[in-house]
Formats: structure tokens, C-alpha cells, sequence
């Protein structure tokens, strides 16, 4: 499989061409389709649960994260992915957001036993905010200590609308941070759940999953008063038990219980205005750890506050304003260990806003979107633990990160240029440091559309991230083998400089009439002065024994460089749909030439499915194909290369009533995905039944 990824030079991915046909999104511009929903528009049927999207709501869907302002992704000059409810819901039927984001190129996740949170690496670049992922505009900012990523999330999949991936340090307008990438997931609305003439209506469901033994329940109820106000709750509950790999065994503390709820409303002052509130809860309960093992109880609350403002009458008006507040809190127990019944907790807070405008205008010929803005977050860490360990390797701090940017993306006929420049700064206190500093960071984007069917993209673009709290402050002994956790409040921030080129591809009426080839081809060198890694330090001269002669630290190396390759393409041919995903990337430490760990295996996933009875049943199969890895000098463990074997379908049995069925890794194949802890799931059958009220 690596050499058939290889010798493709680039990887390619066709992760939604298999939605459901409910694609209402692509009513309102024209070509909008992305590789990731690639469906046509059909008159009828229209799923349950998928209808009433309007003009406005397609323009947020279609907002590009790289550059805040609404255009087609295939015509986007980044490589950014969006994938929709239909999309999500079709293919995967989602227990975790993995099922879903590893369908995007360049984007693998990470995760372990029966903790549901995510971590998210894109271009092999993960941890401590270097992909910035946002719900509904608020930064996900937990992270703790341990073997496992530094950096999670905790999301009911059942509650997203949509998620925007925008690859690389390209998006400067989405916050400070960001040198890997913008995961921007938004929940549903009133619009996901009523259909255009609809007052109050509701929405629910039923799945249950084999492997794991995991039935769900969600339902959503809304209402709507005329245009001005809309509200919308939605709730989910599910219970697993362990799951068994594909040799059968039994994998101990992979179960969960979940229950999530969302409250969002719309108010409509005027034609032009909109404010929206919503507060989303995620509350999980699970055992986690092997030897140690700790009953944990994870909640994550997100609220948050919008505004929007965009007079039909003044183009240089579009302003848009979020404040937000985000906590996630595990508490755990140890139920089985060496301090049995000892306690600890993790809380890790923030506050954040984020106000921008655009203002569109023309000097001649060329056409203008000028966009600008601030934001900023504010990190609070609190931890306890009994045994006054978890606090060091996690340590309590306060970080404040802010800054502001400005965005010119002009058009000339054939010609789009992006120029912007971020300007970021950030305060870190905790123990006995006081840290500051702060940085400009430019980007220029050229594309060039000689004819209507290819865009020709090339960006060069900056991004700075300070150092968190725990690279900075972490100090203590590891249990077991007692080596030493060192601070270092002499960290330097990040800086990213990313070269990325593309092209974009599109074709109608190819090899029939009505027909559809899409392609985004994208290459990129990312080199990361003053990367932050954990390095092992020698002690001079050493101590004596049992003292280990090294301690851990966060350092600077001198530079890191990542690259590799990522091609979207897709065809459809409304009966029928097919297409590939894949990713390419390798990366280095400059100072030693090893591999970094954080580097994915090269992954190739091939899509092929059909339509019938008016697009009432979708139906197709996916074939995953990934690399094997080496073990890496951090101690990650060889992860040889594996294939699997997916089927799907969806059936609009009636106009309220649907069935899904997704039959995940039919082969059964044992495999354990890079990064993760345990070995991955075996064949598993999700049947789902949604009926709208």
C-alpha cells in the first residue's frame, strides 16, 4: 500500500461522496461542492432531520476557515475540507468524531481505551493548541499529562451540523496557534431539525452497535417563531460495554456512558441581525488506565454568545462577534493501583472572544474583501491529587493569548491574491515564571484561473504559538522508573513558515451528461524554528545510583520540518459515486535527522457506492488501506500496515422515516491504529432508525 501511495506522489480523498441524498446546502452558489459532498440536489426525498436549510445558513456551511469569507471549497485556495450532517451520518454513523475525521486527508486522530476524547493531529503536527479546535467558535483547550496526546476533546457527534479541516498554518484569521491546522465543528440549528413551512417539529433516534454492545438514543425537538426567533434542544444517551479486537479479545475498560445536551437559540432583531446563544454539555463516564486504573467522570460545558451583522446595504458591514467559556473537569478515582481510593481532578477553563469584519468593496477593476479583526483566550489550569503528583506533571497556571489581524483577499478577473498579516502576543504565569512575547506573522496567497475549469494556488504563511502551561511548568518524578520532570521557563515560542502549493480541478459532463469530476491537488513544506518536543537530558557529571542519570524536559529544537502531499478527487455520476482519500507525510528533527513521532503512516482510502429509487437508498463500500511505521526513538511501538473493508447504506423508507446500516472492518482485521494505546475494534454492525416528528 505505501508504494501505491508513494508512487501517486500525492494522496487523494473522496470522504463524502458517499451522503445521503439530502445535499440542500448546494442550492444557493453554484459549484459549491466539495470533495466532501459531492451528492446532487435532489427535489425528493429529503432525510428526516436534514431539511429547511435557507440561503444564509448555506453561507455559513460553505465558509472557508482559511479565510473566513464564504466561497465554494473547490474553489478554495487551501487545503480545506468540509464535511456535512448527511455526509457524517451516512457514511459512518459516528460513535467518536474519529470515525469521521479520519476520513479527511492529512487529518488522523488518536484515542485510547475507553476515554472517548480526541486528539487530532493534522500534517503530523498535534498537541498543546498546534490544531486549533473550536465548537461553535470556542477553543477546546483541556489537555493532561500521561501517556497518552496532550491535547483532547470531548464532542457528542450526534450534536454536529458540520466541521470545516482547514490544513496547515494557513488560516492566521482563526486565532493565534494554529501551525498545524482549524478544526471548527458547528452544532445543529433549528434549520436541522424543521422543514421550511414547519413551527415546532422534533427528530430521534435509535442505533445500536455490535462490537461494544452500544445502543443510543438522541432526540431533537425545535420551533420557531416566524423569522424572528428559533430555539432548538437536542439530547443523546448511549451505554458500551468493551469491545473485542479482531482477534477476539475482550478489551478491558473500553466501555462508556454518555449523556450530552444542547440548548441554542436565534434571535432576528432585525432583517440584518442575528444573536445566537447556545450551551452544549458532554458528561462521560469510564475507567481508564491498565495497570492503574481510575474511574473517571468527564464533563465539558461550552457556552457561547454570537452576533451578526451584515446590513444589505452596506457591503462594508459584515460584522460578526463570538464571547465564549469553555470547562472541562475529570474527576478520577483509582480503583485498582498501588493508592487505591485516591482522588484527583483535572479542570482546565477558557474564556475567549472573537470579533471580526469584513467589508467588501472595488478600486477599479479589482474587488476587495477586506477583513479584520482581535480575539484572545484566557487559560485557567486547576488541578488536584491526593497523592500531589498530577499537578506537577499537569501544573496549575495561567495563560492569556491575543491578537489581531488583517485580511485583504482581491479578485481581478483570473487573478486572486490573499494578503494578511497576525499579529499575536501571550502572558504565562504559574509557579515562579512570568512569561510574555509576541510576533508578526505574514501570509500571501496568488491563485490563478487561466479558464473556468482550473485554479492554480500558492501560499506562503507564518504562525506563532507561545508555549503552554505544561511545557513551561512541568516538574516532577515519574512514577516507577523515578526520573525527573523539569521545568523550563526559558521556552521560545514557535514559529511556523509553511510553503504550500495547489490546483483545483473541476469537470462537467465528462463521460455523460450531468457528470461531475472534482479534484484539489496540494503539496506543502512546513519548516518550524524553535519546535518544542520532550527531550531526555543527561545528567554532568551523573549521579550516583539508583538515580537515574537523565531527566525529561520541554526544549526547543533548533528546527523542525514537515512535508508531504494530499489530492481530493472525486466523480459522480448521480447513480453513481467513487473516489479516493489519502494522505502523505513525513517530518524530521533537524538536530538529530530521526523521525518525529507525531509523523502518520501514509493512509489511501478508496470509495465506491450507487443510488437508487430516486436516490431514496445509498449504498457503497470503503477500503482503508494504511502504511506500517517503525517504532520511533520517543518509544512508540512498530505499527505494521493494515487494510479494511467497510459497507454502508442509508434508506428513506418514508418521507419521516430512515434506516442506516454500517458494517465497519468486515474482515475483522487486528490492527491498532498509530498513536492509539489499544488495539483497534473488530468487525462491528451499526443499525440506525431515525424518525422525524
Amino acid at each position: 500500500m505505501a508504494a501505491i501511495a508513494v508512487g501517486c506522489g500525492l494522496s487523494v480523498l473522496a470522504c463524502g461522496v458517499a451522503a445521503g441524498p439530502a445535499f440542500a446546502q448546494s442550492v444557493a452558489i453554484e459549484d459549491e461542492i466539495a470533495p466532501a459532498t459531492v451528492d446532487p440536489v435532489p427535489e425528493e426525498p429529503v432525510p428526516p432531520g436534514e431539511v429547511g436549510i435557507d440561503d444564509d445558513d448555506v453561507l455559513e456551511d460553505i465558509t472557508v476557515t482559511a479565510t473566513r469569507t464564504a466561497e465554494p471549497v473547490d474553489h478554495a485556495l487551501s487545503g480545506t475540507s468540509v464535511l456535512d450532517r448527511s455526509t457524517i451520518q451516512t457514511q459512518t454513523q459516528p460513535n467518536r468524531p474519529s470515525d469521521f475525521l479520519d476520513l479527511i486527508p492529512g487529518v488522523t486522530t488518536s484515542e485510547q481505551g475507553g476515554d472517548p476524547a480526541t486528539a487530532i493531529n493534522i500534517r503530523g503536527l498535534q498537541d498543546f493548541g498546534r490544531v486549533n479546535v473550536m465548537v461553535d467558535g470556542a477553543r477546546q483547550n483541556f489537555q493532561t499529562s500521561g501517556h497518552n496526546a496532550n491535547g483532547a476533546f470531548y464532542i457528542d457527534p450526534e450534536m454536529i451540523r458540520s466541521v470545516d479541516v482547514t490544513r496547515g498554518a494557513t488560516a492566521t484569521v482563526y486565532g493565534s496557534g494554529a501551525i498545524g491546522g482549524v478544526v471548527d465543528f458547528r452544532t445543529l440549528t433549528a434549520d436541522d431539525v424543521l422543514s421550511a413551512d414547519q413551527v415546532v417539529g422534533g427528530f430521534v433516534k435509535a442505533k445500536y452497535s455490535t462490537n461494544g454492545a452500544e445502543p443510543l438514543g438522541h432526540a431533537e425537538f425545535a420551533g420557531r417563531i416566524g423569522q424572528a426567533f428559533d430555539v432548538v434542544t437536542a439530547g443523546t444517551w448511549s451505554r458500551s460495554t468493551d469491545y473485542r479486537d479482531g482477534h477476539y479479545n475482550r478489551i478491558e475498560n473500553s466501555w462508556d456512558d454518555l449523556l450530552s445536551g444542547l440548548a441554542k437559540a436565534r434571535y432576528r432583531p432585525t432583517e440584518d441581525q442575528q444573536i445566537t446563544a447556545s450551551a452544549l454539555l458532554y458528561r462521560a463516564n469510564f475507567d481508564k488506565g491498565t495497570t492503574t486504573v481510575r474511574s473517571t467522570d468527564a464533563t465539558t460545558e461550552t457556552y457561547s454568545l454570537g452576533h451578526t451583522w451584515a446590513p444589505l446595504d452596506n457591503p462594508l458591514v459584515d460584522l460578526r462577534s463570538n464571547l465564549y467559556y469553555t470547562t472541562t473537569r475529570t474527576d478520577q478515582t483509582e480503583v485498582a493501583g498501588n493508592n487505591v481510593g485516591s482522588k484527583r481532578s483535572f479542570d482546565v477553563a477558557t474564556t475567549g472572544f472573537d470579533v471580526n469584519n469584513t467589508s467588501r468593496f472595488a478600486t477599479g477593476q479589482i474587488g476587495h474583501a477586506l477583513t479584520y479583526g482581535v480575539d484572545g483566550f484566557f487559560d485557567r489550569v486547576d488541578n488536584t491529587d491526593d497523592q500531589n503528583n498530577s499537578n506537577k506533571y499537569t501544573p496549575n497556571g495561567r495563560r492569556s493569548v491575543y491578537g489581531g489581524f488583517v485580511q485583504d483577499q482581491a479578485t481581478w478577473e483570473w487573478l486572486e491574491v490573499i494578503s494578511a498579516v497576525r499579529l499575536d502576543g501571550y502572558e504565562l504565569t504559574g509557579g515562579n515564571v512570568d512569561n510574555s512575547g509576541g510576533r508578526a506573522s505574514p501570509k500571501l496567497t496568488v491563485g490563478v484561473t487561466p479558464v473556468p475549469w482550473i485554479t492554480v494556488f500558492g501560499t506562503y504563511a507564518e504562525a506563532y504559538r507561545a508555549p503552554a502551561i505544561t511545557e513551561t511548568l512541568i516538574n516532577g518524578i515519574h512514577p516507577g522508573v523515578e526520573f525527573e520532570f523539569r521545568p523550563n521557563p526559558n521556552l521560545k515560542p514557535e514559529v511556523a513558515h509553511e510553503f504550500e502549493g495547489g490546483v483545483n480541478l473541476r469537470f462537467d459532463d465528462v463521460l455523460r451528461d450531468g457528470d461531475r469530476v472534482r479534484v484539489k491537488a496540494v503539496a506543502y513544506y512546513n519548516q518550524v524554528d524553535d519546535y518544542i518536543d520532550l527531550k531526555s537530558v543527561q545528567i554532568d557529571p551523573p549521579p550516583p545510583p539508583p538515580t537515574p542519570g537523565y531527566y525529561y524536559q520541554y526544549q526547543n529544537v533548533a528546527k523542525a520540518v514537515l512535508w508531504g502531499g494530499e489530492l481530493e478527487a472525486v466523480y459522480d455520476v448521480g447513480f453513481a459515486f467513487a473516489g479516493l482519500s489519502g494522505q502523505i507525510v513525513r517530518g524530521v528533527d533537524q538536530n538529530t535527522g530521526e523521525e518525529l513521532a507525531s509523523v502518520p503512516p501514509d493512509r489511501l482510502i478508496a470509495t465506491l457506492g450507487g443510488r437508487a429509487f430516486d436516490a431514496r437508498l445509498v449504498a457503497g463500500t470503503r477500503v482503508s488501506m494504511v502504511a506500517g511505521k517503525n517504532g520511533s526513538p520517543s518509544g512508540w511501538p512498530e505499527s505494521p500496515g493494515y487494510t479494511t473493508v467497510d459497507l454502508f447504506a442509508s434508506y428513506q423508507v418514508t418521507e419521516r422515516i430512515s434506516a442506516n446500516l454500517n458494517l465497519d472492518n468486515i474482515f475483522n482485521r487486528q490492527y491498532t491504529q498509530y498513536l492509539d494505546l489499544s488495539a483497534s475494534p473488530g468487525f462491528n454492525a451499526r443499525l440506525a432508525v431515525g424518525i422525524k416528528l
